[in-house]
């Protein structure tokens, strides 16, 4: 089980990082329509100037015309299917690295035994979540991709596109979700409460503190 757990971490890793890749191409492409759409209407207008010295007959409304077609008309559409992609490739890693955030107000005043029973409840509250999530999603993109219907834009993308990785980053989620119940489970009937919180709890000061360290590549030393 701890090797298929070890695959399923990989996997999230690779998702997220693919996910961060996707939010930073969603936002190079609103900046550079908005670059595009800031610049380019002077520069037309200067080149018309320019031509019109050398007495060249220069059409404002033609001039127009080309920069609409030149613009990324479809920018918002793709950033938002990158946005949406990005989000759910990147669930699977928050749960397995347990950087879900919750109100731990009470939580941290139990014993070990009683932190990770309620561990336990809330990654099932969260199964009945994403079973939902997953559910309406596949609906979606199954309906989607059997009609083939298109979005309503210009662009006319076929809608299962972009839906079926979305889909697949909700599915990585979910089989994450459910193998952290399970072994949290296990970890709890054998009464291994320090493994069921290093799967579900919530994590520590210094636990978070040395996440950080290692992201930057910085090594703790121990006093």
């Amino acid at each position: 089980m701890d090797r298929i757990w070890n695959g399923i971490v990989a996997l999230s890793r690779f998702a997220v990082w693919c996910g961060g890749a996707m939010l930073l191409s969603a936002a190079l492409i609103v900046t550079a329509e908005v670059l595009l759409r800031k610049l380019l209407p002077s520069l037309v207008e200067m080149g018309g100037s320019l031509l019109g010295l050398f007495g060249a007959n220069v059409d404002a409304a033609a001039n127009q015309a080309w920069f609409r077609q030149f613009t990324f008309s479809g920018s918002d559409e793709i950033s938002g299917y990158l946005f949406a992609i990005g989000t759910s490739w990147s669930m699977a890693y928050v749960l397995c690295t347990r950087g879900h955030i919750r109100i731990d107000a009470l939580y941290i005043n139990f014993g070990a035994r009683v932190r990770g029973w309620l561990d336990l409840v809330a990654l099932l509250a969260l199964g009945v979540f994403v079973a939902a999530m997953v559910y309406r999603a596949w609906d979606v993109t199954i309906i989607n991709f059997l009609e083939y219907n298109r979005s309503n834009t210009n662009l006319r993308i076929p809608l299962a596109w972009a839906q079926i990785p979305w889909l697949a980053g909700f599915v990585l989620f979910a089989v994450a979700l459910a193998f952290a119940v399970l072994r949290t489970f296990v970890a709890l009937v054998s009464g291994d409460y320090a493994k069921a919180a290093s799967i579900a709890g919530v994590a520590s000061q210094d636990e978070e503190i040395a996440s950080e360290l290692q992201s930057l590549g910085i090594e703790r030393r121990q006093h």
